[in-house]
């Protein structure tokens, strides 16, 4: 076997430092057949001068052939396509695993991609090998270790990564009290059904109000790609005292994130532990924490995403205990992106709310969620020099109660539907600031008039980003 000289450099250079320039090597022997047709592969002497385009149409014919996508897999790295790239040279590999030129290759294109744990033990089992260039393997081991010299300085010293957000913002809503949208309650008592009419203090009530968020998270990066991240986040709604409308949150997670090699089924394990507290006026109206695994698939040359994830969340209602349950999920989510400016998350989840009391009412219950935002850059129309964020959102979610709601509703099992609908767009004003519009309308829709509820709001405001 006879290899091309590969310049070593830029590889390890990118696994110290986390980049560097396309690498193209791949063997040059190859075994073809006579290119008679063009369902047969042609001679090695052929494919290895021809263009991208010409080895896209003979890559059905060659699929047997680990020289020929070795060969393409470099060249698609050397132009900078380095998903597709990987995609060959994974190729290349299983089809023959002994060929160091293109495992060569494959680490660089795993590393570029993100994938450094993978990229890592890929070059240090080509450094095993008897037959690499005595000159190529003192480069590589040379870097290799100018690499983990840069890893254990990191393991001595860890650094974070810190981003923070504020933002504030005044506007109005049409249901300012997250009131009941009904006028009336029907009880069903001893002697038959009564009707009752509620008071004005529990309708919906119109007003203005402010809402600030401070948010911060930190990154600590370690060997192999392996990621730690922690985030909080402190939600403010203010000037609705008045109706009982002021209320916080606080939300605040950690999650780690560890890479996987396994050809189309690479990706990302991710385990997260998080926690939500909501007060309304003074006092806690509830609480929950939770427990997250996903696998965050890494399709290669893939435009969209997809990550499953399992989950419990142990929900508390300090003011009512009756109400107290522990929500097990599932959960499909695929992130979609087109373009350097543009992309679209979706989500689609399900799974059982049951409670920790016999008495709770409704019982256990089934729930289902669904969440579609989209995100791109857009210039304004009057002004086309100046371009913001634009964001749009869709979330929907049923409940179904397994039991009677109460005794006074009758036989009435609840079945409640939200949708929250929003659009947001924000144009950068000055450095690290930006100024913006939210508009979101909700409506929750229940064969129990309990739980009806409608509501619109409008909000202006400023953004500071640090990071």
């Amino acid at each position: 076997m006879r290899n091309k000289p590969v310049p070593a450099w830029g590889l390890l250079a990118l696994l110290a430092l986390g980049m560097c320039a396309p690498v193209a090597h791949a063997q040059s022997n190859a075994q073809g057949t006579a290119h008679e047709a063009a369902s047969t592969c042609p001679a090695a002497t052929e494919w290895q001068t021809a263009t991208l385009a010409q080895l896209a149409t003979w890559a059905e014919a060659c699929d047997t052939n680990a020289f020929f996508h070795a060969h393409r897999g470099a060249q698609l790295l050397a132009q900078g396509q380095t998903e597709a790239a990987a995609v060959s040279l994974e190729k290349a590999l299983l089809i023959n695993p002994d060929l160091p030129g293109a495992q060569l290759d494959y680490a660089q294109a795993l590393a570029q991609i993100g994938l450094k744990g993978s990229a890592r033990a890929i070059l240090n089992n080509v450094l095993q090998r008897t037959d690499i260039q005595p000159g190529l393997k003192a480069q590589l081991s040379a870097a290799q270790s100018q690499e983990q010299t840069e890893a254990s300085r990191m393991a001595s010293g860890p650094l974070w990564q810190w981003n923070g957000l504020l933002q504030t913002a005044h506007g109005h809503e049409s249901n300012l009290n997250s009131a009941t949208y009904t006028d009336a309650l029907t009880l069903y008592l001893s002697n038959g059904p009564v009707t009752l009419g509620l008071t004005d203090n529990a309708k919906p009530v119109a007003g203005n109000a402010f809402k600030t968020t401070a948010a911060v998270q930190g990154v600590l990066r370690g060997a192999g790609g392996q990621e730690l991240s922690v985030n909080a986040a402190l939600a403010n709604k203010t000037g609705a005292a008045s109706v009982g409308g002021n209320n916080r949150t606080a939300e605040g997670a950690v999650k780690y994130s560890l890479p996987m090699l396994a050809g189309d089924a690479s990706g990302l394990w991710q385990v997260a532990a998080g926690g939500t507290q909501f007060w309304l006026g003074n006092q806690t109206a509830y609480q929950d924490q939770g427990l997250q695994l996903k696998y965050a698939w890494d399709t290669l040359g893939a435009a969209c995403k997809w990550a499953p994830a399992i989950g419990r969340i142990d929900q508390r209602f300090p003011q009512s205990s009756t109400l107290n349950g522990v929500y097990s999920y599932g959960r499909i989510e695929m992130a979609c992106a087109s373009g350097l400016n543009r992309e679209t998350h979706v989500a689609l989840g399900g799974g059982q709310d049951r409670a920790q009391d016999a008495n709770r009412p409704g019982g256990n219950r089934l729930r289902t969620d669904v969440l579609l935002r989209h995100e791109q850059i857009v210039s304004l129309p009057l002004t086309p020099g100046i371009s913001g964020q634009l964001s749009a959102w869709l979330r929907y979610a049923q409940s179904k109660d397994k039991m009677a709601y109460s005794d006074l509703l009758g036989d009435l099992k609840s079945n409640t539907q939200r949708t929250d609908l929003g659009l947001g767009y924000w144009v950068p004003v000055a450095k690290q600031w930006s100024a913006g519009l939210n508009l979101e309308a909700t409506s929750q829709k229940s064969n129990n008039t309990l739980f009806n509820l409608k509501n619109s709001s409008v909000y202006l405001g400023v953004r500071w980003v640090n990071d």
